[in-house]
């Protein structure tokens, strides 16, 4: 088995650790990926596993080599070792074909299963739902690594591997063949093609990192944020925004609906709100003990009611028990409307909500903001 180390950014790496695990050690992560010779696990061969994680003071990339099959068994234990010391494991669709692919190689060779009890994040299948959301013709990694600005050197596929990799095996075999030591030196056409599907594994793991801070899109649309320091300026009013998670920097470009922050130098996030002036309607729960009142469009209560003609007034329903009210409002999505405040809208049917501008704290900020995030997606 042939072993290859590599010391990576530990900032990278602790930030993509924290958007794929949220408040996890990131001594307690492990992202990987593997290289085949096919899909089947049971009519192919596993070449390669390439996994990152933190070693004392670094952060290692860390590549397990095959040379021939007959490594196998000890590429599988090496990924074992490191899994072991680990409860979180990142992959990108790893859920699909790595873990499957590797449980069954772990059975074939009779060696324990190293992903029982490991919580998983597949990066794939967390940002699959955002394709529409980023216009993205393909959610292969390749096309989120562009998205974040990476362009690799290597520009093969796994499937495209395959044939280099048997060729490598072939000529690792006519060395043996010929009682070469492995002190001589090899053909540098060897050596090319193990740097080459080495490149590739490399490539993939790296990779990960930055397209990991995608998640922070999914984070901030739950939202998993916080809102400080609320300044008031022309038409709305501006918010400092404290994410939950490691972001990268280009959700806040292109087509994401995090576009709408600005990003100062030190790194700060603002958004700004809009201040709509407007008479809107508040609506009252107690409809059963009001009646509205067509010509002034408005419901007034049951004990007032009884002075104003039958013909001039109707039972009210949840969409007609309201009343006018004037001022200047903050909009939500009604579902994130904070206890307590009343039901003020347009229309009853809307989903939008507002907020009186002398009601607002910081739940209805972060409120407001999600309801930006939100329009953006439209």
């Amino acid at each position: 088995m042939y072993t290859v180390d590599e010391i990576i950014d530990d900032l990278s790496f602790e930030n993509a650790a924290q958007a794929a695990f949220p408040g996890t050690d990131p001594t307690e992560v492990i992202f990987f990926d593997i290289e085949t010779t096919g899909l089947s696990p049971r009519g192919s061969g596993l070449y390669l596993i390439g996994c990152m994680f933190r070693e004392g003071n670094d952060t290692v990339l860390r590549q397990l080599f095959a040379d021939d099959f007959e490594d196998e068994k000890s590429v599988l234990e090496g990924f074992s070792g490191l899994m072991a010391g680990r409860s979180r494991m990142a992959h990108f669709n790893g859920s699909t074909f790595d873990i499957p692919y590797l449980k069954t190689k772990y059975e074939q060779h009779a060696l324990a299963d190293p992903f029982e009890g490991k919580k998983s994040c597949d990066i794939y299948r967390k940002l699959a739902p955002l394709k529409r959301l980023l216009s993205l013709k393909s959610m292969k990694q390749k096309s989120l690594e562009e998205l974040c600005g990476i362009h690799r050197e290597d520009m093969y596929t796994g499937g495209e591997l395959i044939e280099v990799y048997k060729k490598y095996q072939r000529s690792i075999l006519m060395s043996r063949a010929m009682n070469k030591s492995e002190n001589e030196d090899e053909p540098a056409e060897t050596g090319e093609m193990r740097r080459i599907l080495l490149l590739h594994n490399s490539d993939d793991i790296k990779g990960m990192l930055p397209v990991s801070g995608l998640l922070g899109i999914i984070s901030f649309l739950a939202g998993e944020f916080e809102t400080e320091k609320p300044e008031r300026t022309d038409g709305g009013i501006c918010v400092t925004v404290i994410p939950g998670t490691e972001v990268s920097p280009c959700v806040f470009e292109g087509k994401s609906p995090l576009r709408i922050m600005t990003r100062d130098e030190s790194g700060k996030l603002s958004v700004k709100v809009a201040l709509i002036k407007d008479t809107l309607r508040l609506f009252m729960k107690d409809f059963r003990d009001h009646f509205y009142i067509p010509s002034r469009d408005m419901a007034v209560h049951a004990s007032v009611a009884e002075f104003i003609p039958s013909t001039d007034k109707k039972r009210a329903t949840p969409a007609t028990c309201y009343v006018p009210c004037e001022g200047t409002f903050l909009s939500v999505d009604e579902q994130d409307l904070p206890e307590g405040l009343p039901l003020i809208k347009r229309d009853y049917n809307e989903r939008t909500a507002y907020v009186r501008e002398e009601d607002i704290s910081p739940e209805v900020l972060k409120a407001a903001v999600l309801y930006r995030f939100r329009s953006e997606q439209g």
